[in-house]
């Protein structure tokens, strides 16, 4: 007991000499906020797929460096894709359509989730505090139809709506894509634009750059 009393006093006296730092002492609440360990809230992310496999999905290594980074920053993520059916699947070994087979976004993204998947078009910018859209040519595929109608295309419009509200709110959007998939960095670079007037969006590829205005 003798010990315990020594330690408790010696910790009494280190707690009064850092109220000394300065003057007029602090609360402890000041004292918490300079300690490092205090907790912070953490960052609500959203993560929106479009499928799983990188030419009629998400691209499988993007995704998954988004969800590490995110997890050592301490975010909270909930993952969403639209429900909708995919423009078509791709048999990965050959780099060519399957013929005759359909599969659906929400379905196919939920892989990547491990079943903790909700419907696109339940997310709320109100509820989170960025959202992150993963590469992979389902961005241009099933999240538009950037893939077939170029700067033509129509953006799917749950895709539409997250985007604008996030702008308005002066929330983060995160856009990723492989410097080798040309076709989803200029996805995000026009569907911002499109979607979000006033932004301006430069795409670089290869020596080659064009700048979307909304």
């Amino acid at each position: 007991m003798a010990a315990v009393r020594a330690l408790v006093a010696s910790r009494l006296a280190a707690a009064s000499a850092f109220t000394s730092l300065s003057p007029g002492g602090r609360t402890p609440s000041q004292r918490a906020a300079l300690h490092l360990s205090v907790p912070r809230p953490a960052a609500r992310v959203a993560l929106v797929l479009s499928g799983c496999g990188v030419y009629d999905g998400t691209e499988i290594h993007e995704a998954s460096a988004i969800l590490v980074h995110l997890s050592r920053g301490g975010a909270e993520v909930q993952i969403f894709a639209p429900d909708v059916p995919q423009m078509h699947v791709i048999d990965h070994t050959k780099g060519q359509p399957s013929e005759g087979e359909s599969r659906n976004v929400l379905t196919e993204s939920a892989r990547i989730a491990r079943g903790k998947i909700t419907d696109l078009a339940n997310l709320s910018a109100a509820n989170h505090d960025a959202a992150i859209f993963p590469g992979g040519f389902g961005a241009a595929k099933n999240l538009s139809t950037f893939a077939v109608d170029g700067k033509d295309c129509k953006v799917n419009k749950e895709v539409e709506r997250v985007l604008k509200e996030f702008h308005q709110a002066g929330k983060p959007i995160g856009c990723d894509a492989s410097t080798s998939l040309p076709a989803p960095a200029a996805w995000w670079s026009w569907s911002a634009a499109l979607c979000c007037p006033g932004v301006s969006c430069v795409w670089c590829w290869q020596g080659e750059s064009r700048t979307w205005r909304g």
